[in-house]
Order: C-alpha cells, then sequence, then structure tokens
C-alpha cells in the first residue's frame, strides 16, 4: 500500500523535499505540497531585484509546475497540524498523511514594531522591494538607514547585501558623496557567531564604503511623522528613506498544535530534523518519529553558545535533502542513514556590481568555523549561476 508524505509550504525546503521524494519513490506513493500561495519567490535574488538587476517574473515560478514531475500541489492555507491522529486541518479540507515534513518558513510582523509597517520599506516582500527599487532609482540625496528589528532573522546575508548594492548602485550614478548609509542592528557584531575576525571582515569593508554601523541598536519605534528610529534608551536615528527587515516569528499554526517549541519555533533533532511532540504530560517529551521540520521555521541553536544558527536557504536545502532521503529509506523498508551536519561551502554574498565574496560555514562545530574570501567576480558569478540553477532544475 503506497504511503503519503505531505509537505507543508512551497519555499526552498519544501520544494527540495518534495523533488528528492519524487524521485526516490515509485508511483504507488503521493508526495503532496501543500501552500496557501501558488508561486515560489527565490528570496535570495531580492538585493538583485531592488537594484534593478532582476524583475518579479524572473525570480517567480508557479508551484503549480510541480505537478508535471508527479507531485501533487495544493493551494490552501494550513488551520491546524494534528500529529496525533495523522492529519492536517486546511481551508480547502483536511488531509492525513504517513509522513509530515513541515516547511512553512517564518512569518513577518512590521507592525510589532510600532511604524515600521507605515514608513518603512519591507525588503522580505517582493512588492515592497520592487517599489524600493523605483524610489531608489530617483534618490540623490539624504541617508537611507537599513535597520534589523529583532533576532533571528531569515537570510542571514541578505541585509549586507542590500546595504552593499545601494552603495555600488549611488556610486554608479554619481551621488554617492551626497547621501548617507547606516545599518543597524541588534547583533553585539556583524555575523556574531563567526568570530571576531570575521565581525572585523564585515565592519572593515563597510568602513571602507563609508557605510556607517551602529551594533546593539534595539528599535523601539519608528517615529512615522519624522522618519526617525527610536532605539532603547532615547537615541534616535533620523533617515529620508528607511528600509527595515520585520521581526520574524515561528510560524503560529505550530503554536496550536502539540510539538515543542524553542520561542516559537519548532524543536528538532540537530541531525535528523526529527519534530518533537509534547505528550500527556510537561515532561513527556519526545521525538515524533513521522514528523518532520526543516528550514527558518526549525529551531536550530549553535552548540556550546546556544545563539540561533543562521537561517539561510542553503542550509533549508540541505536539511530538507536529508529528511527526504531518510523518509524514502524508511518507506523501502531501509534503515535512514543520513544527517544533516551544518555545513556549507561554496555559498556568496554579493557585494557590489559583479562583485561578491564566498565563504564556507560549519555551525556545528564545538568552535563554529566561517572563512570568508576577498570580493571577487567568481563570488558573485557562484551566486547568480546558483540562482539560474535553482530555478531551471526544480521546476
Amino acid at each position: 500500500m503506497g504511503k503519503t508524505v505531505l509537505i507543508l509550504g512551497g519555499g526552498t525546503g519544501g520544494v527540495v523535499a518534495a523533488n528528492v521524494l519524487r524521485k526516490l519513490l515509485d508511483g504507488r506513493h503521493r508526495v503532496v505540497v501543500v501552500d496557501r500561495k501558488d508561486k515560489h519567490y527565490f528570496q535570495a535574488s531580492y538585493p538583485l531585484l531592488m537594484a534593478g538587476l532582476r524583475n518579479p517574473e524572473q525570480i517567480t515560478r508557479s508551484l503549480r509546475r510541480l505537478l508535471e514531475k508527479g507531485i501533487q500541489f495544493i493551494q490552501a492555507e494550513v488551520a491546524e497540524i494534528l500529529p496525533h491522529e495523522n492529519q492536517v486541518r486546511t481551508n480547502a479540507g483536511l488531509f492525513g498523511y504517513d509522513y509530515l515534513i513541515i516547511s512553512l518558513g517564518a512569518e513577518l510582523h512590521p507592525e510589532m514594531v510600532p511604524g515600521q509597517n507605515e514608513t518603512a520599506y519591507n525588503p522580505y516582500d517582493i512588492h515592497a522591494i520592487h517599489r524600493l527599487q523605483k524610489e531608489l532609482e530617483f534618490f540623490r540625496s539624504g541617508t537611507i538607514v537599513l535597520f534589523i528589528a529583532s533576532l533571528p532573522f531569515t537570510g542571514a546575508v541578505g541585509p549586507y547585501e542590500i546595504i552593499f548594492l545601494i552603495d555600488a548602485w549611488l556610486r554608479r550614478r554619481k551621488v554617492r558623496s551626497s547621501t548617507r548609509l547606516i545599518y543597524a542592528t541588534p547583533e553585539p557584531a556583524l555575523f556574531p557567531f563567526a568570530g571576531k575576525k570575521v565581525s572585523s571582515s564585515f565592519e572593515q569593508l563597510m568602513q571602507q564604503r563609508n557605510i556607517e554601523l551602529m551594533t546593539n541598536a534595539k528599535i523601539t519605534a519608528v517615529d512615522t511623522s519624522k522618519k526617525e528610529l527610536i532605539l532603547a534608551g532615547g537615541q534616535t536615528i533620523a533617515g529620508d528613506l528607511l528600509i527595515g527587515v520585520p521581526t520574524h516569528t515561528g510560524p503560529l499554526v505550530l503554536q496550536k498544535s502539540p510539538l515543542v517549541l524553542d520561542q516559537g519555533w519548532c524543536a528538532v533533532s540537530p541531525y535528523t530534523l526529527h519534530a518533537k511532540i509534547q505528550y500527556d504530560t510537561e515532561a513527556h517529551v519526545a521525538e515524533a518519529a513521522n514528523i518532520f521540520c526543516v528550514g527558518d521555521a526549525a529551531a536550530l541553536r549553535l552548540p556550546g553558545s546556544g545563539m540561533w544558527a543562521p537561517k539561510v536557504g542553503i542550509f533549508a536545502h540541505f536539511q530538507a535533502e536529508v529528511v527526504a532521503r531518510n523518509i524514502a529509506l524508511d518507506i523501502t523498508g531501509q534503515e535512514p542513514r543520513f544527517r544533516y551536519r551544518g555545513k556549507e561551502a561554496g555559498a556568496s554574498m554579493i557585494t557590489g556590481f559583479k562583485q561578491g565574496r564566498l565563504l564556507a560555514i560549519d555551525y556545528y562545530a564545538s568552535k563554529p568555523r566561517v572563512t570568508l574570501l576577498r570580493p571577487s567576480a567568481i563570488g558573485y558569478l557562484a551566486k547568480t549561476t546558483f540562482e539560474k540553477y535553482w530555478l531551471k532544475s526544480w521546476f
């Protein structure tokens, strides 16, 4: 009898898991993706969209294209996860499963900082960042402030790419000397989990570009009339153009379920991504044998420090590969053997037009290791090549 693997979310993790499962399982078994939207947006390319190097259509794919691969797609809002019944309730009905993969990402709440939603562009919203592109085309003088509302946030390198591309764009238009760029973050240092050497490297690059850096900047509100950020302690930052990475929370639907959460994110086994479930009493917590959580929705922390592991698409990709392959092994009567290691080599961060920095990360090491190369054309090419590969090969 065939099995059903139900995947909640059509982002990076959900798309990878569905594709891998469909390749590994025969037609008796169903692979089903549920998402409230019928489109997949490649968020890693939002900074390129902002800089006028992409248009929305180039980085958008229809999730209905998964049907051509034998993957069932259902457009529906997930209302309730019922792990004890092996069911998920949606606005399109009740769906049963043998295996469940939760890849619902993060939910964005700009309204949690008073005034932010009304005043600042949300760079994690494709429509807002497209509007930002239009405003930047005509920006000639004044102060641009990019700020992070709270931790953790997804797309760890995204805000850096945005500020560096804005700097490059203003220089190309020869108006950089009449503009001021400020980067404000609640983090104690840039890439704090990576150590002082990497943090200093980022700070030096910002200094070279004349980008002002404010760390430990906790934004409590935005004065909509003055376009002014209000920080804890009363300090203010005024800007003519505000760009705010909004507060991120774990999917609200998880809070209604018996799944164990870590500050709103799904608690998981760090190597197999099994979700944890609470049974009869608070003390009775165990791994759910057939439920997994991958990507931004998963609560992964660094060993030792307890800091949040970076929530990045490429890690969601690897997590989904591990989970999908282990499920396929289990369905075919084999012992699951794949493990997620928290490693990535060959990732890239854009630092300007045709420039990027290659990096490698191992965040499960006893002392997290990050290797960061100098800006180069190869670094930029690696980023854009992966974009083409992703949008062509997985849909």
